[in-house]
């Protein structure tokens, strides 16, 4: 099967089997993933913190976060909205997006966010020493402004993550809809880069398991026609110069 026919086959999914997947197949497919990710000067600037079956506790704190994020920016959305569309503020009930239900009922849930590097590889330790380069991944202060180009290799990892688990029959679902604000993630000590401020950057969470409903057949349910929901076209997005 070829990469692209591999990762066609990846849908959202609003729903999992409770089925669970083994804790030694998922370590092998996340040490796969790593092996075949490329990261500028070898640093790795992020970690992957993995949420297993047993850990329902810490889901639904992720969860809760997820929601909580989805009601700040539909409260913004109505200063916006309204002063064009004013029936939308008197009609306006949150409701909880059911393509958020995969980030708290999974098999694993997994959780891409910034680190402080350590220590160069023994290559940079030398360029440090000698040609006085300025390894930013080690610096603390440094995490935010480089935070662009660690979301970009995360993007890469999970990517290559997706693929080896959609070989393994094993589907998988993103959101990036959480907090972005570094302090509001008090209680998430695993993931805090800083840890005497307790603060955060995450990228990506992602979930993992045996799909039970996919948003597409969620989308049938609603009589939704085929169609409506869709990218934009490749012209739209790519563009020869």
């Amino acid at each position: 099967m070829s990469i692209y026919d591999t990762l066609e086959k990846r849908h959202h999914v609003i729903k999992y089997k409770p089925e669970i997947i083994s804790d030694k197949l998922v370590a092998e497919l996340l040490k796969q993933a790593w092996k075949i990710s490329p990261s500028k000067n070898n640093f790795m600037p992020y970690k992957v913190s993995v949420l297993g079956p047993y850990k329902q506790e810490q889901k639904n704190i992720i969860y809760d976060k997820v929601v909580e994020n989805h009601k700040y920016y539909d409260d913004r959305g109505m200063t916006y909205d309204t002063k064009n569309n004013p029936k939308m503020k008197e009609d306006y009930k949150f409701t909880i997006n059911p393509n958020y239900k995969h980030v708290r009922h999974n098999s694993h849930l997994i959780i891409f966010s910034s680190r402080v590097c350590d220590k160069p590889n023994e290559y940079y330790q030398k360029m440090v020493k000698e040609k006085g380069h300025f390894a930013e991944q080690c610096e603390i202060d440094e995490v935010m402004k480089i935070a662009e180009s660690t979301s970009f290799e995360v993007g890469l990892f999970a990517s290559n993550l997706t693929a080896l688990c959609i070989e393994n029959n094993i589907d998988v679902s993103y959101t990036a809809c959480f907090p972005k604000n570094e302090g509001k993630w008090k209680d998430t000590p695993y993931l805090w880069y800083d840890k005497e401020n307790q603060l955060a950057k995450v990228h990506v969470i992602m979930s993992i398991g045996y799909a039970e409903q996919y948003r597409q057949h969620w989308l049938k349910e609603k009589e939704v026609p085929d169609g409506m929901d869709i990218k934009p076209e490749v012209n739209e997005i790519v563009e020869w110069i």
